[in-house]
């Protein structure tokens, strides 16, 4: 057989209705420009369900915008993307399995309350709690013991060696930012998925469901000169395009994201600065390996083959991204797959061999679940309409809300969706998390037991350069297996009034914790 190219044209996916343009209407939240820099209003944008702000709770993006600027964590990243105290003041590694912290005195929490060791050992403990149902419990579960010698130290030992822990520990995705141990020792009250109280730069006002949240200045915070706001209003806009809309229009002072496909004008319009940098983003296709016909491995196989990922980057992202190697992104440079796989790239004859070697042929149908109308949707489109023509398969789109698709991919009532995770920033969050048997974002139900053995081991190592190594190896593996299916990263990007000053953008898309230094707007 003769390999042919298969390409696909923007104006193609167009005529297919894959990029249909959104009419971006004003929200009726946006009023007239304020002249005064006393509240900054920073839009959520792309999203408008946040589910609980309980840090030990949260599982979508939005939803750690606002936890980030609520509370606080042992340890953050500066803007080099360095490890440096946050709630502590110093650390020390004291050997391979013990960690110990001493904690800055006279924090407070917004009630007034001092933060101290027990409310560090309390937060980790809950964490680690059945009871507690976190999603992020596997992350602390190697934690064999904690210590609170005084009221302003934390000893943290693990069984044995685990290497992620110091990145578990800082104020990103992780859901270990420290909560109150007075209000919560007996049980999380009703309300604190929506009133929190943390140490952080900001303090719950209120809370309108899918519409807004505002914040208010921690006055008692424990870094000086911050927040330099008093308020933040932070209005939830489902889509991208009018997030930008209203940002031009000056109704609203940043946004959290940006549509690809306005990035190249909006660089030339002097109404808005334009944040860019590459992300700690992957994009997949995410595979339920335990339905058909996504249950055989050579028909995902033959998925793999039957699309180009370029295409993706130009017609989704707009060139604002690049074709990933693998789940652990780029900018992970010492973990991440170097070299990209021969199953991450068009090949049509390749495919149909592993069509022919499948228990599913021509014909096989299967929904693919995304969200949204802008790129999520253009995302899953470009790959049905790719996958259909080359395989002749029958693939459809199924559009629904974020959270009724991730509620759906928990429960594993989905055969295939449009996936991702954004601002993670261990390789264990990529790499453990989705392809070990017992990883909390394996919804693909994928179990390859050398892949666990790999990714476990990495755990353990505490050198990064042999452990980044082992970190490619399974996922070498892993991707012959095609539990999912790598696509693209995507450049993180913000929107900033004129007049904004103070704001730096981190590669994890960091939103929440970088406005308490915004100054001007």
């Amino acid at each position: 057989m003769t390999n042919t190219k298969t390409t696909i044209s923007r104006r193609a996916v167009l005529k297919s209705g894959a990029a249909a343009g959104t009419l971006a209407m004003l929200p009726l939240w946006a009023g007239s420009a304020q002249a005064a820099c006393s509240t900054l209003r920073a839009g959520i944008t792309g999203y408008n369900v946040i589910n609980t702000l309980d840090p030990a709770q949260t599982t979508l993006i939005p939803e750690a915008y606002v936890v980030w600027g609520l509370f606080n964590c042992l340890l953050k990243f500066d803007e080099n993307m360095n490890i440096v105290p946050d709630l502590a003041e110093s650390y020390e590694s004291v050997s391979p399995t013990l960690l110990r912290f001493k904690l800055r005195q006279g924090v407070k929490f917004h009630d007034g309350v001092e933060m101290t060791s027990a409310d560090v050992k309390f937060t980790l403990d809950r964490l680690r709690d059945d009871a507690t149902g976190s999603p992020h419990q596997s992350k602390f579960k190697p934690i064999s013991e904690i210590r609170t010698p005084d009221d302003y130290t934390v000893e943290i030992e693990t069984a044995e060696p685990f290497a992620p822990m110091l990145s578990y520990l800082t104020n990103t995705r992780t859901g270990s930012q420290i909560v109150p141990m007075h209000l919560l020792k007996d049980g999380t009250p009703d309300d604190f998925a929506t009133n929190p109280v943390g140490t952080g730069p900001f303090k719950m006002k209120s809370y309108e469901p899918g519409a807004r949240i505002d914040l208010l200045a921690h006055d008692e915070y424990f870094e000086d000169g911050l927040p330099k706001v008093e308020a933040v209003e932070i209005p939830l806009i489902a889509e991208e395009t009018a997030g930008v809309t209203a940002l031009l229009g000056g109704s609203i002072d940043i946004t959290s994201t940006a549509p690809f496909a306005d990035i190249p004008d909006l660089e030339q319009d002097d109404r808005a600065q334009v944040l860019k940098t590459p992300g700690t983003s992957t994009r997949f296709v995410s595979l339920n390996n335990k339905v058909a016909p996504f249950d055989d491995v050579h028909f995902r196989r033959a998925c793999s083959f039957a699309f180009d990922r370029q295409a993706m980057v130009d017609v989704v992202l707009f060139g604002e991204g690049r074709v990933s190697n693998g789940i652990i992104p780029s900018s992970i440079s010492w973990a991440a797959t170097q070299e990209r796989p021969p199953e991450i790239g068009l090949n049509p004859e390749k495919a149909l061999e592993e069509l022919e070697k499948s228990k599913y042929g021509k014909g096989a149908e299967a929904t693919v679940l995304t969200w949204g109308s802008g790129w999520w949707k253009r995302f899953a489109e470009v790959f049905v309409l790719q996958v259909n023509d080359v395989l002749g398969v029958n693939f459809k789109v199924e559009v629904s809300d974020s959270g009724t698709v991730y509620q759906r991919m928990q429960t594993g009532d989905v055969q295939a969706s449009i996936w991702g995770w954004l601002g993670l920033v261990d390789p264990d969050e990529y790499a453990y998390e989705v392809y070990h048997t017992n990883g909390s974002r394996n919804y693909e139900n994928y179990s390859n037991p050398e892949v666990d053995k790999l990714l476990e081991e990495a755990r353990r190592t505490m050198d990064q350069g042999p452990r980044g190594d082992l970190y490619r190896q399974a996922e070498a593996l892993a991707i012959e297996d095609c539990p999912v299916l790598p696509c693209f990263e995507s450049n993180v990007h913000n929107l900033l009034a004129p007049k904004v000053s103070g704001f730096v953008q981190r590669p994890y898309s960091g939103f929440g914790a970088q406005l308490a230094e915004v100054s001007d707007c």
